[in-house]
Parts: C-alpha cells; structure tokens; sequence
C-alpha cells in the first residue's frame, strides 16, 4: 500500500530484520498499524520478519518480535503519523504447517503466498484488503473497507468464516466436494459457481454489507 498525504514528516529509510529460530515456535501473531504484509515461506528453519521501505515519519517507529508460550510475537507500531512512503513488512516463515497465524492490521493490505501452512488463520484488519493462496484448516477473517480474496487448496475439511463491512468477496475452493454454505449481503450480489464433485467438506460462513460475493 502505498502512503500519500501532505505531511511535516522527516523522509527516513528502512531496513531492519528480526530472525528466529522456529523449533520451539508453533504459532506467530503479526501486529502491523500502517504497513502492508506479505507472508511467504522458504527453506530455512528460521523465521525472519524483514521492515523496510521509505516515508515521511514525525513519530517514532517500534519494530519487535517475541516469543511468548511458543507464540512469535512480530509488532510494528508508528506512534505518530506517516506520509508518501511505500513500507513493507515481509514474514518468512519454513516449509511446516504452524498451528496459528493471526494478523492483525490498519490502513494496510495482507497477503498470504501459495506455500504458507497453518491450521487456523486468523485476519482483522480495517482499510485494507485480504489475499491468500495458504494451506489452511480453519480460516476466519473480518474485514473494514477491504476485499477479501480467498483461494484454498483442501488436503482436508476445512471450516472458513468471513465477515466484511464495504468489501468483496472472492472464494475459490479446490478439491473440494460439497460446500454448506451460509451467505448473506445486504447491498451486494451473490453467485456461487462451485460444482459439486468428490474431494473434501467445507463449512463456509460469509457476511457483507455491502459488497458482493462470489463462490467458485
């Protein structure tokens, strides 16, 4: 997401990075107020989360990452305000299927890339949108002003509850059989184009109020 504003900032570059070990982690909670998110994996054993970008900021800029009960804990907050930047913050996670991933966001847009694992993800962000490609057993995901755009590759049943307020919905589900499927939209149109066939169940919840919502 690209930041634009007139602002009295200071232009500052940055280019931090966190990187820990993931043996003993199973879980990793993101905390982003002004910066886009980008979650891919690799082979490494480690998980690195990487800052970096340029933006008029008259604030300080805090950028940690804890592990607390197995739970990797990655917070960036501006305590100020940020103007005509383009900031990211990438999350590299390995090859294994991690029991949480939870993000939660603010004027920014999520992204998790084909490759990503978890058995339940969880998404609350205002004034950005949502894309996955990710592995996921359990997905829930509430949105402000944002679209949510999913697609899931099944190795399993998988459960997925979405709620937005002033966004659309795109759902793609592969190797899936049967969908129960509950939909509603206040202002908005609903198509659901998935065909049934044999493969996996998903339990699929989806609520806007106004946007549309697409099933395929």
């Amino acid at each position: 997401m690209k930041i634009t504003g007139c602002g009295n900032g200071k232009p500052r570059k940055f280019d931090e990075r966190k990187v820990q070990d993931s043996s003993n982690i199973d879980k990793v909670a993101i905390y982003s107020t002004f910066c886009d998110v980008d979650v891919s994996v690799s082979n490494s054993s480690k998980i690195e989360a990487h800052f970096y970008g340029q933006a008029e900021v008259d604030g300080d800029v805090n950028f940690d990452a804890q592990v607390v009960n197995r739970e990797l804990r990655i917070t960036l907050k501006l305590t100020g305000n940020c103007f005509n930047g383009n900031l990211k913050l990438n999350i590299i996670v390995p090859k294994k299927t991690l029991k949480v991933i939870s993000v939660t966001s603010s004027s920014a847009d999520i992204t998790l890339n084909e490759g990503v694992s978890t058995d339940y993800l969880k998404i609350n962000t205002k004034s950005g949108d949502l894309e996955t490609n990710a592995t996921v057993k359990n997905v829930f995901a509430s949105t402000t002003s944002g679209d949510v755009e999913l697609c899931i590759d099944a190795t399993q049943d998988v459960n997925v509850e979405v709620h937005t307020t002033s966004g659309d919905v795109s759902a793609e589900f592969n190797n899936i059989g049967h969908i129960n499927l509950f939909t509603s939209s206040k202002s908005g149109n609903i198509r659901n184009r998935h065909k049934v066939s044999k493969g996996y169940t998903a339990d699929v919840n989806i609520s806007t109020t106004s946007g549309d919502i697409r099933i395929r």
